[in-house]
Formats: structure tokens, sequence, C-alpha cells
């Protein structure tokens, strides 16, 4: 039996396959320049992101990354990545620092911001000499004895960051250098008693990157085989009335130099906050 729509009809249904054709042409063209218009919009960050340098050249701004502490650290690397870099004799610098108040115009991170940073900047120079570097996750659980009392503000005790410590530098990488930037006498220390455990504990190359005035703070002499001693850089400013040891002109400067969106300039301007603070 023949199938099919009678002849006087045909040209009803022919006229509403081509309405629903047509209505699916506009659906699509206007979708098509809804794409395109994203795509617009969007080419100014796909431009950056094509434009991207690599992070491990010497010519990315050590503050590209932003306030994230793991750019440019093994964590955004692949694990194939990392084990390229040990089987590559890769040395390792850990960061440490802690979680603390700096003042009611800067952030809490104040100085883990600072030893990643640092750790930045010096795997830039030793990449530049051929040396293959790596940063590890910054280690912030350290111990506050004397700003523990304020909001924001963590500590920890002291077997529990040794514990923790022990284990990251049981990682697999046998030449590490820890950067500190926290100055804490017992947060200090305790760094110093877990770099000689693990050296003597799980055989590696630990070491404590310490400047000249920080090795006489802690009554060192600088020849202890867990310390590396480097000259601090000369300064020409004046003796001031009061030391500059925290959330003072130095950090300041330091982080509205480096990390802007994590202090308050207006506030920092303030006549006699920074003596307060220091």
């Amino acid at each position: 039996m023949r199938s099919g729509c009678p002849k006087k009809q045909l040209p009803v249904v022919l006229s509403r396959v081509q309405n629903r054709n047509s209505l699916f042409r506009l659906k699509f063209l206007l979708l098509l320049f809804a794409c395109l218009a994203l795509v617009l919009l969007m080419s100014p960050s796909l431009k950056s992101t094509e434009n991207q340098e690599d992070p491990n050249t010497t010519e990315v701004s050590p503050t590209s990354g932003g306030s994230s502490i793991f750019h440019e650290t093994m964590v955004d690397m692949t694990w194939p990545e990392v084990e390229e870099a040990a089987m590559q004799g890769a040395i390792i610098l850990l960061p440490t620092a802690v979680i603390e108040e700096h003042g009611p115009h800067m952030s809490c991170g104040i100085d883990t911001y600072g030893a990643y940073l640092t750790c930045k900047l010096v795997r830039r120079e030793l990449e530049s000499r051929g040396i293959k570097t790596l940063i590890a996750p910054p280690f912030y659980w350290g111990i506050n004895e004397t700003t523990h009392v304020f909001p924001g503000t963590f500590t920890v005790r002291k077997e529990t960051m040794m514990a923790l410590l022990h284990d990251i530098l049981n990682s697999g990488f046998t030449d590490i250098f820890n950067i500190n930037g926290h100055g804490d006498g017992q947060h200090c220390v305790t760094i110093f008693e877990s770099i000689i455990d693990a050296r003597s504990t799980l055989d590696i190359n630990a070491y404590c990157v310490l400047s000249e005035e920080e090795v006489m703070r802690y009554g060192l002499t600088g020849n202890e085989p867990f310390i590396v001693t480097h000259k601090s850089s000369p300064s020409d400013a004046a003796p001031q009335e009061y030391l500059d040891i925290h959330a003072g002109a130095g950090e300041t400067g330091f982080v509205a130099a480096f990390f802007p969106d994590q202090v308050d300039t207006e506030l920092s301007n303030r006549p006699g906050l920074l003596i307060v603070m220091s």
C-alpha cells in the first residue's frame, strides 16, 4: 500500500517544512553569531595565554603568578616532570614560614610570600648557572610564640612541626636547601634540629640557608655542616631608633613592591603606624 500525502496537501506540507528549515537556519545563525561574539570577547585573554612565557625561563617575572604560592613550584608540575628533574640531579628549595598577623595594613601570609619569592629568585640564579632547581610547596605550619594571640595567626607544637618537616624532607630528593621567612626563635631552632635529624636519619644533604646576621643571632659559627651562609645585601640606611623586625617599613616596602594587593598602602602611610608595629 503506497503511503504519502494527497497532492492537494503537498504544498501545505512543503510550506511547513520550508518554514521549519528557515527557523532552524535562523536559530543556527543566531547561535553562530553568539559564538563569534564570545570568541571576540575572549580574544585578549586567549592572546595573552598564547604569549605566556615558559615558567622555566629567566624572562618570566617572579611575581607573574600573583599571590599564588604554588606558581613555579612542584605543585604545578606533573609527576613525570618531577621524576625527570630528580633523575637530572635537581636540588630542592624548601621555603618555610608561618601564617601570622602583620599589622592592620597587611595580610597574614607575608612571611610565606617572602620565603616563596626568595626561592623563586634563587632558582632563577641557580638555573642561569646550569643548576637544575625545583621549589617545594611552601611550608607554613610553624611556631608563633609571640604573635599567636592575634586572630588569623596559627601556631603548632614543636613536635608537630618536627614530625611534619621530617616527612617533607623524606621526599626522595637528596639535596634540599631550606630558606626560612619567619624569625621566631623557637621556630628557627626547630628547623635547625629537624635539618640535623634528617641528615643523620634520612641520609640526605639538607641545609639551612642563613645570613651572617642570623648565624650570629643563633649563636652559631657558620661552619656547621648543616648551614650555608650568605652575605646580606649592603645597606646605606641610617640607624633607626626602633628595630624594624616585624611588619615595619622593611616588610611593608617589600610587600608593596612585589605583592601590592596584600598591603593597604593608605593605612600604612598613617603617621606612627609602622613604628608601633616594628
